[in-house]
């Protein structure tokens, strides 16, 4: 069996200010996971320190700026060519108002205890259920993220 060489990719788990987390639609058109919901972010580029391909990805993405806070998470998926490892980083917002790019179709902002009910890419269906085990994920004050 043959291995799929590694890809590193790092999103960004944000709230808002009402505890809600920050997703983007993919585009249809999308080659993986098409129209499905996913937190922002994107691969890293080879050489470039994660923290540079998340406000990269960030700026390209929705137009924000952010600051990120603490290590989240894992998740793997499976790709064409791929083994992809999403790094997942709590973040807050800088500056900027959320505008999608051509890779995204929308935004929402959605209740953890939500994530579930959302059609989710692969990889993000995975991490969300890793986070639901996590007691009082869907309450409490989001600055204690």
């Amino acid at each position: 069996m043959s291995r799929k060489p590694l890809a590193l990719s790092v999103r960004i788990l944000l709230f808002n200010p009402e505890g809600q987390v920050l997703l983007l639609q993919r585009s249809k058109r999308s080659k993986t996971n098409p129209g499905k919901w996913e937190l922002p972010g994107g691969k890293i580029d080879p050489g470039e320190p994660f923290d540079t391909a998340l406000a990269r990805e960030m700026s390209e993405e929705t137009g924000l700026t952010v600051r990120i806070l603490h290590a989240a998470g894992t998740a793997e998926q499976q790709v064409p060519g791929w083994h992809v490892i999403h790094l997942v980083m709590t973040g807050e917002i800088v500056s900027g108002t959320i505008r999608v790019s051509d890779e995204h179709e929308e935004f929402r902002w959605v209740a953890p205890d939500r994530l579930a009910q959302m059609d989710l890419a692969d990889w993000c269906t995975d991490y969300a259920k890793q986070m639901a085990r996590i007691p009082g994920f869907g309450g409490g004050d989001a600055n204690d993220r």
